[in-house]
C-alpha cells in the first residue's frame, strides 16, 4: 500500500485530472525559425510546416513531484518513490508535457505508423513516463525488475498485460483514439498517461520544456496542451507552407 508523505501543491487525483485546469494559462505565439532542441526525429518534408515551442510554469515558486511510501516488495521497488507528476527543469520548462493537434483532416493523415512503444516495468515505475503513439503503432510491456508487474491500460484503450517475470514482454496494436492511463495492480503508485491519434502530429516536452512537431500540412488547427497535474487547454494556431510556427505557453497555479 502508499501513502502520500509530501507534495507542494494539491494533488489532482488520475481519474479526474483530464480535461480539469488548475490555475490560469497564459498562451503566447510568435512565427519565425526555433532554435527548441527536436523531440521527433522525422526529416521535414518541401511545402510542410512545423510547430516548435516550449511549455513553462510561470513564477518563481519551487515545485517538486509527489513523494509516496511504499510498502509493497520494498526490497525491490524501496521505501519511496517520485510519481514524477510536477517535473520542472532549466527556464522552469515542465516535462511530460502533451501537445496534440485535434481536428486534422482525415485526408491529411499520412499513411504510416510510429516505431514500436515500449513500456517498460523498470524500478517499479513506467519507463517512459508520458508518450504519444499513433493508431495502428505496436504497443509492447516489459518487465525489468524480478517482481510480478501489470501493465493495465485504462480509458481509450482497454488492456491488462500481467508480467510475472523478469524478460517477459507482451504485445497490442495501440487502438481506440484519446487518454490512456496505465497503471500497475500491485504497486499502486505506478502510473504513466499515453495519448493515443489518427495522426502522428503530437509530441511530449523533454527535460527542458520543449517539443517539436514536423511535417503538418499548411492550414488551421486546435493544438491541445495537457499535463497531468495542471490540466489542459487549447488554443488556434496556424500552420504556413514551408514555414516554422513557434509558440510559447505559460501555466499559472496557486
Amino acid at each position: 500500500m502508499i501513502k502520500i508523505v509530501s507534495k507542494r501543491c494539491d494533488l489532482v487525483k488520475v481519474h479526474t485530472t483530464v480535461g480539469k485546469v488548475l490555475g490560469t494559462l497564459i498562451i503566447g505565439m510568435v512565427f519565425g525559425c526555433s532554435g527548441a532542441e527536436e523531440s521527433s526525429p522525422e526529416v521535414q518534408d518541401e511545402g510542410l510546416g512545423t510547430l516548435t515551442g516550449v511549455i513553462r510554469l510561470s513564477g518563481d515558486r519551487v515545485t517538486t513531484p509527489t513523494i509516496v511510501e511504499n510498502s509493497t516488495d520494498p526490497e525491490v521497488c524501496g521505501e519511496r518513490h517520485s510519481l514524477q507528476d510536477l517535473v520542472v527543469g532549466s527556464g522552469r520548462g515542465i516535462r511530460y508535457v502533451i501537445v496534440a493537434l485535434v481536428d486534422v483532416p482525415e485526408d491529411s493523415f499520412p499513411q504510416v505508423v510510429g516505431e514500436p512503444l515500449i513500456i517498460d516495468n523498470r524500478d517499479c515505475r513506467f519507463t517512459p513516463h508520458v508518450s504519444v503513439v499513433t493508431a495502428g503503432t505496436v504497443i509492447e510491456a516489459t518487465n525489468s525488475d524480478p517482481v510480478l508487474h501489470t501493465t493495465h491500460l485504462y480509458g481509450a484503450m482497454e488492456r491488462n498485460f500481467a508480467l510475472p517475470t523478469v524478460g517477459l514482454r507482451v504485445s497490442r496494436v495501440a487502438e481506440g483514439e484519446g487518454m490512456v492511463i496505465v497503471k500497475c495492480d500491485v504497486h499502486g503508485w505506478m502510473q504513466s498517461f499515453l495519448r493515443i491519434d489518427p495522426h502522428p502530429f503530437h509530441a511530449v516536452t523533454d527535460a527542458a520544456g520543449t517539443f517539436r512537431i514536423n511535417n503538418i500540412p499548411p492550414g488551421e488547427y486546435t493544438l491541445e496542451v495537457w499535463h497531468e497535474r495542471l490540466g489542459q487547454t487549447h488554443r488556434s494556431i496556424r500552420i504556413e507552407s514551408a514555414q516554422s510556427t513557434e509558440i510559447s505557453v505559460s501555466f499559472d497555479y496557486r
